[in-house]
């Protein structure tokens, strides 16, 4: 049974690569050498800086809920955080030595009727600041292996948009594989709807470390 957290923590905490297998090693490296850094735990200031996050255009388009629901400000991150969520965190240092965030994912307990015995909700962002850097491949698999060692977590699952080709290619990448889809319609950033199609992803339990 996972035991993911309830709320907020006072400092985050570095993922650490020696409770990692080596494929989450690596990619911990790779990112280290781009100047990124992966930290657990989600602090009233870095909630913050999500809050802001979430309003950039990319995320907006594909992630609507994340401004309007769950990080609409810090009461709704409150409550969100309180259904067991495990925020991870990716963080650039600046030119003064500061880590600022580049992007942000979380694991935590949610089910959904179209991924019949899927136990654990998955989701990444990558910020403006991160994207075209190959960064969210590496990011999006240390959340997995991340909550999965930490939090003993499994059976993952997520739902995305099939127009947002770029994020259906990286959970593809790491391992998802399509379960299920329907028909839906999708709120644009612009205030308009487009047809769009939601898809249902799940994740072998046996790729994990």
């Amino acid at each position: 049974m996972s035991n993911f957290p309830n709320g907020y923590v006072d400092a985050t905490k570095p993922l650490n690569a020696d409770a990692l297998d080596q494929t989450s090693a690596d990619g911990l490296a790779k990112l280290a050498e781009e100047g990124y850094e992966v930290h657990v735990g989600l602090t009233e200031e870095l909630a913050e800086q999500i809050i802001q996050m979430a309003l950039e255009p990319n995320i907006r388009e594909y992630c609507p809920n994340d401004c309007a629901q769950r990080f609409k400000d810090m009461a709704s991150i409150s409550e969100w955080l309180a259904k067991r969520r495990a925020m991870f965190v990716l963080l650039k240092r600046d030119e003064n030595d500061e880590l600022i965030l580049a992007g942000y994912g979380w694991a935590g307990d949610g089910a959904s009727e179209h991924v019949p015995g899927g136990e654990t909700t998955f989701a990444i962002r990558i910020g403006d600041i991160a994207q075209g850097q190959g960064l969210a491949a590496p990011f999006a698999w240390l959340i997995v292996a991340g909550s999965a060692v930490l939090f003993q977590a499994h059976k993952y699952w997520l739902e995305t948009w099939a127009s947002n080709a770029g994020a259906v290619h990286i959970y593809h990448k790491i391992g998802f594989k399509d379960i299920a889809q329907e028909a839906s319609q999708r709120p644009t950033q612009a205030g308009g709807i487009v047809e769009d199609t939601r898809l249902y992803m799940s994740l072998d339990d046996q790729l994990l470390p």
